[in-house]
């Protein structure tokens, strides 16, 4: 793909034909390291339409799940069916996606997707869809336990905003390290320079 066909920062994904889906499928993600035997694997790319049904991703995206089995849609993936690879799940995962899905029932009420997804949500959690918590992703920082690496923690990153079309999110995972080390390493002078 050449400079001038990259998608726009902050331009909303149009389809799973899309530029956007194109420049996912392409991003290949490099493994360095951000400490000693401590593996950095990034950048995990991957698109999702406005009910986060899964559009697009790269092969690290699918290397993060067990038998590389991309879910069907990140929402529930990550309120509810991908717990055994989520951390401390409620509060850094379901506290803090539930309420993106109530901000954008606020900004498309009619939305059915939207809505079908809210009452998937109080099925499954068994309560009201309004959780205390903060919206993200962006600049999120979450533990995860990747399929190939083990446990680690994710930076994640809004490379658009949530649209009616979608959304794409780029994301680093840090081996080995909590969600507490690698705000610490991206305070400090080398993380800065560009660990993330």
């Amino acid at each position: 793909m050449t400079h001038s066909e990259e998608p726009q920062i902050g331009a909303a994904p149009a389809s799973a034909d899309s530029t956007w889906a194109g420049f996912v499928r392409g991003t290949v993600a490099q493994v360095t390291e951000h400490g000693p035997g401590r593996q950095l694997v990034g950048p995990i790319a991957y698109m999702v339409d406005a009910s986060w049904r899964v559009v697009a991703y790269n092969d690290a995206f699918a290397d993060a799940f067990t038998g590389r089995r991309v879910p069907e849609n990140m929402f529930k993936w990550m309120v509810w069916e991908g717990r055994d690879q989520l951390p401390e799940h409620n509060k850094y995962w379901m506290r803090r996606v539930v309420p993106q899905l109530d901000s954008l029932l606020e900004e498309f009420p009619n939305q059915p997707e939207l809505m079908e997804l809210a009452r998937w949500t109080e099925r499954t959690v068994g309560g009201p869809l309004r959780l205390a918590g903060r919206t993200g992703p962006d600049g999120e920082i979450r533990p995860l336990i990747h399929a190939r690496y083990g446990f680690g923690s994710l930076w994640i990153g809004a490379a658009t905003p949530m649209t009616p079309e979608g959304r794409v999110v780029f994301a680093h995972f840090y081996a080995g390290a909590t969600p507490a080390e690698v705000r610490a390493l991206l305070r400090s002078p080398a993380g800065r320079q560009g660990a993330a």
